[in-house]
C-alpha cells in the first residue's frame, strides 16, 4: 500500500495550460498527461487565448475531464492562468506550457514534494530541440539550477513546470498581469502571504525552448523594461558577469547569443523609452 505522502495529490490536481494557435501541441500534451497520470489529475483546464481558430477538444478521448475556456481577446499567459485558477476545483494547481511534455514520474514527484509546509514547487526544464537559441536558453536554465540545492527555497517560478496549493495561489491574487516576468512576480506575492517556492530538480519536463531569435530578443528587452531601473555602471557589471559565465569553449554560438541578449536586457534597464 502506498503511503499517505505518496497519495497526497491523488485526484486533487487541476492542470492549467494557457495556449494560443497550437492545437497539435495541446493534443500531444494531453496524451502525455494521460500516459504519466497516476490518478492525481482532477481536471485539465485549457485557456485558449483568442486563437485564430478557436480550440476544439474531443474531451472523451482522454481519461480525465478537460475544460476549455476561451478568451474573447488576446490577454497573455498570466491572465489566462489566473482565469483557469478561478475556475479550478482541485486543491492543487499544476502549471504546464502547451509545448511541454512532463516526464513519466512527474506526478509522483509532485505528490511527494508539494507538502503542506511548502506553498509551491518548481522544477527543471529540459530541451527537446537543439538549435542555437534553445542551447543558449538551456545554458541560462542550467546556470540557475546549479546555484540551488534540492528542496531549497528559490526566488524563481517556472510557469511551465510548477505547482502550488490553490487556496494560497488565490490568496496571493495569482500572477501579476504583465507580458513577461509574471512567473517570478508570483513568488513575491506568495512571500507576502508567508508562502515560499521550493526547487525540485526531479520535477522535470521536456520543452521546446526556441521560439526564434526575434522572440528571444523581444523577451529580453521586455524583461529589462519591467525590471527596476539601473545605473549604466550596474548594467555594465551585469553584462560583464554574463560574459564570464558563458560556455565560450563548448558552445561559442550559444555564448555569443546569450551575451547579446544580456546586452539588450541591460540596455532596457537603463532606458525608459518606447
Amino acid at each position: 500500500m502506498q503511503s499517505v505522502k505518496e497519495n497526497a495529490t491523488h485526484g486533487e490536481v487541476s492542470v492549467v495550460v494557457a495556449t494560443r494557435n497550437r492545437p497539435t501541441d495541446v493534443d500531444l500534451l494531453l496524451r502525455c498527461l494521460a500516459s504519466c497520470d497516476d490518478g492525481s489529475i482532477h481536471e485539465v483546464i485549457l485557456v485558449d487565448d483568442a486563437s485564430d481558430r478557436p480550440l476544439l477538444i474531443a474531451a472523451d478521448e482522454y481519461p480525465f475531464p478537460v475544460k476549455v475556456i476561451h478568451n474573447e481577446r488576446r490577454r497573455g499567459a498570466a491572465f489566462s492562468r489566473n482565469v483557469a485558477a478561478e475556475a479550478a476545483s482541485g486543491r492543487i494547481l499544476a502549471f504546464l506550457d502547451d509545448d511541454a511534455r512532463p516526464l513519466g514520474d512527474w506526478f509522483q514527484v509532485l505528490g511527494s514534494t508539494l507538502t503542506p509546509d511548502r506553498a509551491a514547487v518548481t522544477g527543471r526544464v529540459l530541451p527537446m530541440d537543439g538549435g542555437v537559441v534553445s542551447r543558449a536558453r538551456q545554458h541560462r536554465y542550467e546556470a540557475r539550477y546549479t546555484q540551488h540545492a534540492a528542496l531549497s527555497r528559490v526566488r524563481f517560478f517556472a510557469g511551465g513546470n510548477s505547482a502550488v496549493w490553490t487556496d494560497l495561489f488565490l490568496a496571493a491574487e495569482g500572477f501579476p498581469d504583465v507580458v513577461t516576468a509574471s512567473d517570478n512576480g508570483l513568488v513575491e506575492r506568495l512571500a507576502e502571504c508567508d508562502g515560499h517556492v521550493y526547487f525540485v530538480p526531479a520535477l522535470r519536463v521536456a520543452h521546446r525552448n526556441s521560439k526564434g531569435a526575434r522572440i528571444a530578443f523581444r523577451e529580453a528587452w521586455r524583461a529589462g523594461r519591467l525590471a527596476p531601473q539601473t545605473a549604466p555602471v550596474v548594467a555594465l557589471r551585469n553584462f560583464a558577469r554574463t560574459a564570464k559565465s558563458q560556455p565560450w569553449q563548448d558552445d561559442p554560438a550559444a555564448a555569443g547569443l546569450n551575451l547579446t541578449l544580456q546586452g539588450a536586457n541591460s540596455l532596457a534597464t537603463t532606458l525608459r523609452v518606447g
